[in-house]
This record gives C-alpha cells, structure tokens and sequence, in this order.
C-alpha cells in the first residue's frame, strides 16, 4: 500500500473536504476555545475568564472563514508560494484546502520552465505509462487523450498529498454534449487514480453542466464516484444537476454580473412576467444566483453543495457568507487577512463580553426553508429541450463561450503530448 504523505498546514489552518457534508469543512481557521456560531454572528463564550493578552484581535478572513469554507483559487505554480525559483507547491498557504486539475493548470506547468522543471517527470511519464500499459481505452480515446489523462492524475495524485480536501479533475470539454464519452473517461481517470493509490472520495470529477454533462454525473455518482458540476450561469443548470443528485455544482458571480452589465435589458428570470428586466437597484445578479442556488440546495437537495468561484472582491465573499464554499484569489485571502474584524475584540480590561463579528451571516439552511419556489423546480427537468429552454440567454451564451475556452485549452495542450512522444518513442 502506498504510503500518503500528510503536509501539515500550519498551526492556525483547519480544512475540510469539498463536499463532505453541512458543517464538515467550514473555514481556513480553527475555532478558537470557547467559540461557537450563533445567528448573525459569532459570540465569545462567558463562561470563563480570558485576559485581554489571551485573545487578539481577529480578520474578516477569520470571521468568514467560521461561516464559509474558503478555497484558494490557485494553479500548481503561484509567484507568491514559489521558493528560490523553484515553483514549489502551495501547501503552506493559507486556505489551501483542495485544489484543481485542469487544462489551463497543465498548460501553465509546460508553458513555464520553472514549472516544467518539477513536473516533467509526471507529465513524460504519461506517455511511456499509456505505450506500455496499452490500456483498452486507447482505441477509443487515443494515445494522446488518454496520455494527457494519465498526466492530469500524475500531478492530481502530488495534490491529493498536498491538501486535506478534495482534488478535482477536469473532463474533457470537448465531450461536453456526449454523455457515453464522459462516462468513459471519468471510469478510465478512475482507474488511473486507484492504480496510484488515491481514493474516490479524494477526487472530485469536473464535468461542464450541459444536460448530457448532468445527465452522466447521474450516472458515475450511482457508481459512487464524486462529481462537480462546472460552468453552471444560471438557475435551471442547478436544479437539474441537484436533481441528479451531483456532489458540487459551482457558479461563477463574476461572469453572471458582467453578463448583464452588457445586456441590461435582458430577461432575468427566463420563466418569469416579460416585464422582468433590466437592472434592479442595489440587487446584483451573480450574488442573487448564487442566494437562490443555495437556497434551493439547502432546502430540497441537502446532499448537494454549492461552490462561489470568480468572486472579484472581498465585498463579493462576504454578501455570500455562508455559502457552503467561497473560491477566493490568493490576493483576496490576503486582503480579507488584513482586514480588523471585530471578531476577538476585547476592552482591554476583560475578554468576557459576548462581541459579535462584524461578518454576518447571509446564507443559511433556516433561511433556505424559509424560501417558496414553484413546482415547477421541485419537479427539475425531464427532458434537454426544456432544460435549454430554461437556461435562458445568459446561460446559454456563458456555457457556450465557456465551453469553448475549456475545448480551446485542450486542443493547446495536445501538441505538448504529441511533441514529448515523439521524443520517448
């Protein structure tokens, strides 16, 4: 049995895996002693004397990280982790609780010499792994695609050392609108990882959330495999990939509100009276789709969680507080970090005063149970057409704009692979 390495975090860093349940993996920070969540806020216990010099000031990074779980939006190499140049890995950075396998990660690896130097190995070995072990798949998927697969597992499996959380590992989008492929693939990524001894509940497969993308997640979680639903801008791709029963679906806030400041007259709600467009003053459609996701999972689908990505600023994450999981830039980990919160606060004289944290809480399930929608939703999706129907034109224009950036990175990467095996033949 190949033995895990376990990478300490820190003293101050506590962690949880992706999609392990309400409650499991909340923050980037232990709760100090006598700690708890109530309501709004946190409160200080007062049943016991702290000195003031027992309890320092606190961050809305901390505050945040009590109601949210925090991940750290990085690729293997970052500028800011690098030590002498060596594009070390960022398992001692803050909120480095899980992390990605994608295209874009494998294209920075081979595109920066710093970082091809520390995964040349993984990567070449791809390539003489798939010539040796000749697996079936290599008929059906080729040598390259399935050199490239056993190279996103490679590097997954030095990540799955390197975090507590969860690894995800990006299908293919190119087989976005074909579910028997993705199927496929996700069995043979499997495969790949037991062979190097990572566990399924380790891995979270990253599938784009097109109704064949759903539709195959339906099938690989009855196989007890964990998938994430990716690219999801809109309301109906949630529900449908609840009804699924996916372990994780992630939105992006940032392209949702950008998609409407270019299209301010656009129908928000696909379903709704035509009367409703255009701006809504002080609402803000990346964080409403985020509060009706959550609210809609936490009341009829509690298995699946929700994941906030291209959050922009640290306003962004905080008027989504307890949101199952917040992806955060390094640099808004850092800004959060230096930002006083009143969490920890104390007179100077005694710590035994109940102060709460300035970071409130803005999603929550007593909230979510609280929420009505249609039957319409309760029911999901039965069939495509009415699942594109109710993607509406935001979600259709992001999916397909993003899915054509994701096949764009792929058909950059094949070259590499095609180019190294070359030289190992």
């Amino acid at each position: 049995m190949r033995a895990r390495l376990r990478v300490g975090l820190g003293p101050k860093l506590r962690v949880g895996p992706i999609g392990a349940g309400a409650g499991a993996g909340r923050g980037c920070y232990a709760l100090p002693r006598g700690t708890r969540q109530q309501g709004q806020g946190l409160r200080r216990a007062a049943s016991t004397y702290d000195a003031p010099s027992n309890l320092s000031g606190g961050s809305q990074l901390e505050s945040l990280s009590k109601l949210s779980e925090i991940v750290r939006n990085s690729v293997v190499i970052d500028p800011k982790v690098e030590n002498d140049g060596r594009g070390e890995n960022f398992e001692n950075a803050v909120c480095s609780s899980a992390a990605a396998v994608t295209s874009r990660t494998l294209l920075k690896v081979l595109r920066n010499p710093v970082g091809m130097r520390q995964y040349e190995q993984p990567i070449e070995s791809a390539l003489a792994y798939v010539d040796n072990a000749q697996p079936k798949e290599k008929d059906s998927l080729g040598l390259v695609h399935c050199s490239l697969d056993k190279a996103m597992v490679n590097l997954g499996s030095l990540l799955a050392e390197q975090v507590d959380g969860r690894v995800s590992t990006e299908v293919d989008a190119r087989f976005a609108n074909d579910k028997d492929k993705i199927i496929e693939e996700v069995m043979y990524l499997s495969k790949l990882y037991d062979e190097v001894g990572v566990e399924n509940s380790k891995i979270l497969y990253r599938i784009p959330a097109t109704w064949d993308g759903i539709q195959a997640a339906k099938v690989l979680e009855e196989r007890g495999l964990n998938t994430l639903m990716t690219l999801v801008c809109s309301f109906a791709q949630c529900v449908a990939a609840a009804e699924a029963g996916v372990s994780v679906v992630q939105l992006y806030v940032g392209r949702v509100r950008d998609w409407y400041k270019k299209h301010p007259n656009a129908i928000r709600n696909p379903e709704g009276p035509r009367e409703d467009a255009g701006s809504k003053e002080g609402s803000d459609p990346g964080h409403d789709l985020v509060r009706k996701c959550y609210n809609y999972l936490h009341k009829y689908h509690p298995k699946t969680k929700i994941m906030a990505g291209d959050i922009r600023t640290k306003d962004d994450a905080l008027k989504i507080a307890g949101c199952d999981f917040i992806v955060l830039a390094p640099q808004i980990i850092s800004e959060l970090g230096q930002t006083p919160s009143a969490l920890g606060y104390n007179d100077g004289l005694s710590a035994t005063h109940e102060y709460p944290s300035d970071v409130s809480l803005v999603l929550s399930p007593k909230k979510a149970s609280a929420t009505e929608f249609s039957e319409k939703y309760i029911k999901g999706y039965k069939d495509k057409k009415s699942f594109d129907d109710g993607l509406g034109e935001c979600g259709r224009d992001l999916l397909a704009r993003s899915l054509k950036r994701y096949c764009d990175s792929m058909d950059q990467l094949e070259p590499y692979f095609t180019k190294i095996a070359g030289r190992t033949n």
